[in-house]
């Protein structure tokens, strides 16, 4: 069973991007002009308000150092909805954004600290985000608008990282969520932060993680406390509970989950390893938060083209779907190179995932084709768009494998990349340069803006993960995008393919009822 386990561990590609090299520019960020003071002061909505419409000295007024970076960047407009996000932000010490992904909530982030700094407040921020995102959003965002330019930006991680951390120079210091281990006994004993920024607030979703464990007791100690997310509940409602706490400590959902269960949620009596909640608790549970999460439907403010999702049925031929039963149903398949067991229903529902993609990882550590059928499918799909760029995604290693071997001019986006070659492979696709991206979604899905090279994404294998399948699309399907993005989902008949797509749709229900609660108690809020 161990092995099995270890196997797929292996076999899965999803895995954090490895250690990525520095920008050398980072010390070479501008200055904003003008002191900051450090004592709070009350916040004037109003003033607020009139400093985003005008532009004006609330965001950076002066200058930058260097006198082409005005040449370089454009001056961010802000839209009526993130003038919005702004004030909500700098007017809740404990706040969150959970806006779709293509919204602009870095930006308003950004523009919310630098409303704080106008205000009196010292406003240094200490943002936690995952990796990729560190090494692209946070480094290029402040730098794309001229009044973010004088920010001083440091990313924690690689060998100068705990010097980044304490040196008051940086305006913004950007940590990877998984730094907290070693950063966590430096804050605790003093930091001279005032908001603590999660961008990704779900990393922080599982109360019993280590990342939450080291966090939780570092949390009071920031006088503001703002979470950033597109996908709040993808898993279910349970995921709101660690995410809440982290920004309120707990005064609207309680301090312990064992009570937010009791409160919200019940268990059938057979079943004891799954909660259920009824539609009027899920209503009080949003109500409760509706005063600290925004939310906006992107369908009213953003001119988007419009998502056409498109199944694409993969057939197996007799034997294929044979050998696909004897795995379903005995847990065993025979290959070449050994026999593939599966010790339990997880590691079974791997192994299926893997067959309908063509392959599988047998007991001795190699992978053995099944069939060939999804990658046809594919190459046929690639031959239709006839030189049309198109995003695959895939799981597991094999799959990029054999998917390099059948497009070997097709560039990839997978964990691993430094972030120069993450850059450049972004800059090729945004510029028409390549006909297929290869992209492994834990390492893509998030930070970044892929709008410009394409409009297409085919799904080779379909994750599990909610969120993942979400905010990939969305790296296509965000404001710069002038064609309607076609989402390929690429389904074995008869298969877990076409389980996993019905999974995905109740998941996406459960969240898409979060998102209309929390719209309608703020038009109700707006008309009082």
């Amino acid at each position: 069973m161990q092995a099995d386990q270890d196997q797929e561990r292996q076999g899965d590609a999803r895995q954090d991007p490895a250690e990525a090299e520095r920008a050398d520019d980072l010390h070479r960020v501008q200055e904003a002009g003008g002191e900051s003071g450090t004592d709070p002061v009350a916040l004037a909505t109003d003033f607020a308000r009139d400093a985003i419409s005008s532009g004006g000295s609330g965001f950076g007024g002066a200058l930058p150092q260097d006198p082409l970076a005005g040449f370089q960047a454009a001056r961010w407009v802000p839209a009526e909805y993130q003038v919005r996000g702004v004030e909500w932000l700098a007017t809740r010490p404990a706040g969150a954004l959970f806006l779709p992904p293509g919204m602009g909530k870095t930006s308003m982030a950004l523009a919310a600290k630098e409303m704080l700094t106008q205000m009196g407040y010292r406003s240094r921020v200490l943002v936690l985000a995952p990796l990729t995102v560190c090494l692209t959003t946070w480094i290029s965002e402040p730098q794309k608008w001229l009044q973010f330019q004088g920010l001083k930006v440091g990313v924690a991680h690689g060998p100068d990282k705990a010097l980044i951390l304490n040196d008051p120079y940086y305006d913004i210091v950007v940590l990877n969520y998984d730094g907290l281990a070693w950063a966590a006994p430096i804050l605790a004993q003093d930091h001279n932060f005032d908001i603590l920024l999660c961008d990704e607030i779900t990393r922080l979703k599982h109360t019993t993680s280590k990342r939450f464990k080291i966090l939780k007791p570092l949390l009071p100690s920031f006088s503001f406390r703002w979470g950033l997310t597109g996908t709040p509940a993808a898993n279910g409602l349970m995921d709101l509970f660690g995410q809440c706490y982290v920004l309120d400590l707990g005064t609207r959902l309680g301090r312990f989950i064992t009570h937010f269960r009791l409160k919200y949620f019940h268990q059938q009596l057979w079943d004891q390893y799954r909660y259920h909640i009824t539609p009027e608790k899920a209503t009080k549970l949003v109500e409760a938060i509706s005063d600290m999460a925004m939310y906006l439907d992107p369908k009213e403010w953003l001119d988007l083209p419009p998502l056409l999702n498109i199944t694409l049925p993969v057939e197996f031929d007799k034997a294929t779907m044979s050998k696909y039963k004897d795995l379903e149903n005995d847990f065993l398949l025979e290959l070449e190179s050994g026999t593939v067991t599966a010790s339990n229903a997880g590691v079974l529902t791997s192994k299926l995932r893997q067959f309908t993609g063509g392959a599988v990882y047998s007991s001795t550590g190699v992978y053995d084709s099944v069939h060939t059928a999804k990658l046809d499918r594919l190459e046929s799909l690639v031959e239709e768009m006839a030189g049309e760029p198109l995003m695959v995604s895939y799981q597991f290693e094999h799959e990029y494998t054999r998917l390099i071997k059948a497009f070997p001019d097709a560039l990839a986006i997978k964990g691993g990349m430094s972030k120069k070659l993450l850059q450049e492979t972004v800059e090729t696709w945004n510029q028409n340069n390549t006909s297929i991206l290869l992209v492994q979604p834990a390492a893509a899905a998030l930070g970044l803006n892929l709008q410009f090279g394409g409009c297409a994404i085919a799904w080779f294998s379909m994750t599990y993960n909610l969120e993942e399948f979400i905010q990939l699309i969305a790296r296509l399907l965000r404001r710069g995008q002038t064609k309607p993005v076609r989402n390929y989902m690429l389904t074995a008949k008869g298969t877990i393919d076409e389980l996993i797509a019905k999974i995905m749709i109740q998941k996406d229900i459960t969240q898409e009822d979060v998102f209309q609660t929390l719209k309608r108690l703020s038009q109700k809020s707006n008309k009082v």
